[in-house]
């Protein structure tokens, strides 16, 4: 530390201000990545909203009637509740009719779970899935944050929750079970058979009416780096940076012109009058006229010093005199 005290002041100053500099840029860049996992949070956020308000579109309809086609193979209607046959004239008629379509139910949390599968297919970052601790199918077990994500919502009655873990934002999104769940999630004997016939339980049953039923989990990953908190820098951030800049400078010429200067000039005063004979004239330093009256403390540190030099001066004199 003295070894740093005997350095010039301006280097002194210098390695303050870089010191300061990289202080501003790390919190700068703490600031950013807090802005930016909020950012991603209100994205999650996004995500589970049109996933709610998808559902609840679907519930409108109490459900989603999807037609095959017979004439096309590849068409997968894929998992249903209730199947109605049906003819292209609107006959119900499933015997004669060669061209005898069926219509197959599907219910709001069945969409929600195929739009959730597209989406995990998808190259989009953003995944969702619909989980619960009660469910039927096991590609829907939650999460070992899902898991966590629920027992917090339980024990404090949020809505969400929220963390960053594995380079992700995860979130989730409380699901109440109202009673369009009770029918399929109530009990096993309320439910519609193509529901038993594939999960008998008791797993997935037991839904409470205005009860946690499960969660909508959100998933995004995290790409924040200091290349990427760079790039979002516009031509505002960069006009701040280089006023920033200029003041930085500006503030080093002030201190260099009224601090260093200054001090360097008392001293060579103050190191020609300790040098001089006893009694010789040496020239002084005025910076301003009204010197001793200024309240600038390098003026008043030149003030003192010629006062001290003309003190010892006039006792050499009159010491000369007797």
């Amino acid at each position: 530390m003295n070894a740093f005290k005997k350095l010039s002041l301006s280097f002194q100053f210098i390695v303050l201000l870089i010191g300061l500099a990289c202080i501003a840029a790390v919190a700068s860049y703490l600031v950013g990545s807090s802005v930016y996992v909020s950012e991603t949070r209100n994205q999650a956020r996004t995500v589970a909203d049109m996933v709610d308000n998808f559902g609840q579109w679907a519930s409108r309809y109490r459900g989603i009637w999807v037609k095959d086609d017979p004439r096309d193979p590849k068409l997968e209607v894929g998992s249903f509740l209730e199947r109605e046959l049906s003819t292209a004239s609107g006959a119900n008629d499933s015997t004669t009719a060669p061209n005898a379509a069926a219509f197959h139910r599907k219910n709001p949390a069945l969409v929600q779970r195929e739009l959730s599968d597209i989406t995990i297919a998808s190259p989009a970052k953003a995944k969702f899935r619909m989980t619960s601790d009660r469910y039927m199918n096991p590609n829907n077990a939650p999460s070992e944050f899902d898991k966590v994500a629920m027992n917090a919502i339980r024990e404090s009655g949020a809505s969400e929750y929220s963390e960053v873990r594995g380079g992700q934002l995860l979130y989730a999104r409380r699901l109440v079970a109202d009673k369009g769940c009770m029918r399929c999630h109530g009990s096993p004997a309320a439910a519609p058979a193509a529901v038993t016939a594939l999960y008998p339980g008791p797993q997935g049953y037991g839904y409470e009416e205005g009860k946690l039923a499960g969660v909508i989990s959100v998933a995004i990953p995290l790409e924040f780096s200091l290349a990427d908190f760079v790039q979002r820098f516009d031509s505002q951030v960069w006009l701040a940076l280089a006023a920033m800049g200029l003041g930085v400078a500006g503030l080093l010429v002030f201190i260099r012109q009224q601090v260093i200067v200054p001090v360097r000039r008392v001293r060579e005063f103050a190191l020609a009058a300790a040098n001089a004979e006893p009694g010789a004239q040496v020239e002084k330093v005025d910076f301003i006229e009204g010197e001793h009256v200024s309240r600038n403390e390098i003026h008043e540190l030149n003030t003192a010093v010629k006062a001290m030099h003309t003190s010892i001066d006039y006792l050499y004199r009159r010491l000369n005199k007797r």
